[in-house]
């Protein structure tokens, strides 16, 4: 249990450490190589959790566009090159390494990042960063990149208003909420109190005053982590803009086997959370299957 503490805890910290890539739609990138731009870009795209639509771009109208989410590159949905759109090649780790640096080796590099169009699904398997990032190491050395336009800097060139949630307080030692009265009764309370059957790393968050309810364990010890979570979900809610109000299941599945994954169980009233093995989605699936059968989303 140690094991899937710190592997869970690296995955929440890196959550936090690319807070400022996420939650605005654009940044630039500044580094020095057309390789260190690349690396820059795989890292958004390697800490990007939900569905997105990652666009890296350059100032001579070149351009990559990929279906991002878990941390996996889905697809290549579009190149562009000196504006000219072309039929994107297959996905490949050496295809989106070859297009990436190329894209990379211009100046003004600049990521832009949005939801989905119509509430399209993005699956969440697809290329691991590993290998885009081996691909790109093997390249040959790109020639000395163009010198950057003004102004350039780290900062965020564009941004979106972003909604905010209730600050989450540290959960009370042995004390647990109670469903019927602070979060109700709904699938995520439910999801909560069975998840023990999947994990003991485990975590529920009020929507209406952020009361959090845990035993003793990674999520309840690092709130920060959970709060980021929180807010990149509801910002994901408000730029998606979808009516459906139903509960949702989100699984983050680590890219390896022998890493933890975290499911989310959401509904309008509460975030349950749940760090376990990988090899137990097929319990997380199957408790969600039940708790769901009979209920009508409409």
């Amino acid at each position: 249990m140690a094991g899937i503490q710190s592997d869970t805890l690296d995955r929440l910290e890196r959550i936090v450490d690319d807070a400022k890539a996420r939650r605005g739609q654009s940044r630039l990138l500044n580094h020095g190589t057309p390789e260190a731009r690349s690396m820059a870009a795989l890292d958004v795209v390697r800490t990007t959790f939900l569905p997105r639509i990652i666009q890296i771009s350059n100032e001579q109208d070149d351009a990559i566009t990929l279906a991002v989410n878990n941390g996996r590159v889905a697809g290549m949905t579009e190149a562009l090159m000196d504006g000219v759109q072309a039929t994107p090649p297959e996905t490949s780790a050496q295809n989106v390494a070859q297009i990436l640096n190329m894209v990379c080796s211009g100046s003004g590099i600049q990521i832009h990042s949005t939801p989905p169009e119509d509430g399209d699904d993005i699956v969440a398997t697809g290329l691991q960063l590993s290998a885009i990032d081996a691909a790109i190491s093997a390249l040959e050395p790109m020639s000395a990149p163009p010198a950057p336009s003004e102004p350039s800097g780290p900062e965020t060139i564009e941004s979106i208003a972003e909604p905010t949630t209730p600050e989450i307080a540290a959960p009370a030692p042995e004390t647990a909420l109670c469903a019927d009265d602070e979060v109700g009764d709904g699938i995520a309370a439910q999801f909560y109190a069975n998840a023990t059957k999947v994990s003991d790393q485990r975590i529920l968050v009020s929507h209406a005053n952020a009361t959090v309810a845990g035993p003793d364990g990674v999520l309840t010890q690092n709130l920060d982590a959970v709060q980021q979570l929180m807010d990149d979900l509801l910002a994901w809610d408000a730029d998606s803009d979808q009516a459906d109000s139903g509960p949702q299941l989100i699984i983050l599945r680590s890219q390896a086997q022998e890493m933890p994954s975290l499911t989310i169980c959401r509904d309008t009233e509460a975030t349950t959370m749940t760090a376990h093995h990988t090899r137990r989605l097929g319990s997380v699936v199957q408790l969600w299957k039940s708790l769901t059968s009979n209920v009508n989303f409409s």
